[in-house]
């Protein structure tokens, strides 16, 4: 039996994977809990929290689109609420994100 291939051609960062998966996901939640626990999950693994941040850094740069711009990629910021909202729904990220960037944003996104 042979193991799967390595998706980012390195085991370490290979092992960081979904640790950027959660940190993606808290990010987007605005949970600041989520964003430490990922990061101190990533410093132990490595044992080094420069080493673990500028790794996690790399493996997510990897990860975004490369198609799209800065302003695509963070177009969910404008309305996070209504962005949830649509994903909740099913509808796909990119989709979402321009859906919310062009409906009104509620007094809540607004004051944050």
């Amino acid at each position: 039996m042979t193991a799967a291939p390595s998706p980012t051609g390195d085991p370490s960062t290979d092992a960081l994977l979904p640790l950027a998966g959660r940190l993606v996901g808290a990010a987007h939640d605005n949970d600041a809990t989520g964003i430490e626990a990922a990061l101190g999950e990533a410093e132990q693994l490595l044992g080094d929290s420069l080493a673990a941040t500028r790794a996690l850094v790399v493996v997510l740069a990897a990860m975004c689109d490369d198609d799209a711009t800065p302003a695509e990629l963070l177009a969910w910021r404008s309305n996070p609420t209504e962005y949830q909202r649509l994903r909740g729904l099913g509808v796909d990220t990119r989709t979402a994100a321009v859906l919310a960037a062009t409906a009104s944003p509620s007094r809540k996104d607004t004051a944050a």
